[in-house]
């Protein structure tokens, strides 16, 4: 029977920016593109081998590019990837600069030293966070994401300042990451009040549009207010097996 690689916790690295994350199974070290080093809960050495076998990642960014061994995935717009029957010690996983704030990309993996991956890897998976911040004067992209490859997309914006000031908010798509468009309900900003229970504002969509992001202002110039935004990517397609 073989054995199991993952994080020390066995939980999803999140909070990781754009560039290449190294994963060294021989080491048994997980280093980000901002130079943060984790360890895995084994390595190769320790138990005397030169390799794993098999590994399943899935990033929350659809268009990450992978390097298995000397073997490479290219972008195809899926968020996991299970790979069977091939011997490595190494993986590169480069995560290109589509969101805003960069440092919200999410990775987790499994890998194995049986040519079979001997973990069932979920089909459902979900990306999810929070921004804060503060509304200024000007119409400012708080949150932006490339959404390609989930199906569904929840975003809900609060104002929690618990003051006397509103903001306002926008929600805009786009295909290409470049050239956006107001969603349907946003061709006019949407203004949240502070007052509780309807301080906030929430979107659904089904449309699978590549690209989403939320813009927030002040509904009134110099007078701010603090805000929340969540958001819930959700995908139910499964996994790409190589």
């Amino acid at each position: 029977m073989g054995s199991l690689f993952t994080t020390a916790g066995g939980t999803e690295l999140t909070g990781i920016t754009s560039g290449t994350a190294f994963l060294d199974f021989m080491a048994g070290t997980i280093t980000l593109p901002d130079g943060t080093v984790s360890n895995m809960n084994k390595n190769l050495n320790d138990l005397g081998l030169n390799q794993c076998n098999s590994i399943a990642i899935w990033c929350s960014d659809a268009d990450a590019t992978y390097q298995v061994g000397s073997a490479i995935s290219l972008s195809d717009h899926q968020l996991s990837h299970v790979v069977n029957n091939y011997g490595f010690s190494t993986v590169n996983i480069t995560i290109p600069a589509n969101s805003t704030p960069d440092a919200t990309n999410q990775i987790f993996f499994m890998a194995s030293t049986d040519g079979w991956l001997g973990y069932s890897f979920p089909r459902i998976s979900h990306q999810r966070g929070q921004v804060d911040g503060t509304s200024t004067a000007v119409n400012t992209t708080i949150l932006s994401k490339h959404v390609g490859a989930y199906n569904q997309f929840l975003i809900t914006t609060q104002n929690t300042g618990g003051g006397a000031n509103s903001i306002d908010v926008q929600i805009e798509f786009s295909e290409d990451g470049v050239t956006w468009f107001p969603d349907a309900g946003y061709t006019t900003a949407v203004t949240v009040v502070p007052t509780a229970g309807t301080n906030f504002n929430a979107f659904a969509s089904e449309v699978e549009h590549h690209f989403y992001r939320v813009r927030v202002e002040d509904t009134v110039g110099g007078n701010h207010s603090t805000f929340s935004i969540f958001y819930n990517f959700v995908n139910d397609r499964g996994s790409a097996f190589l």
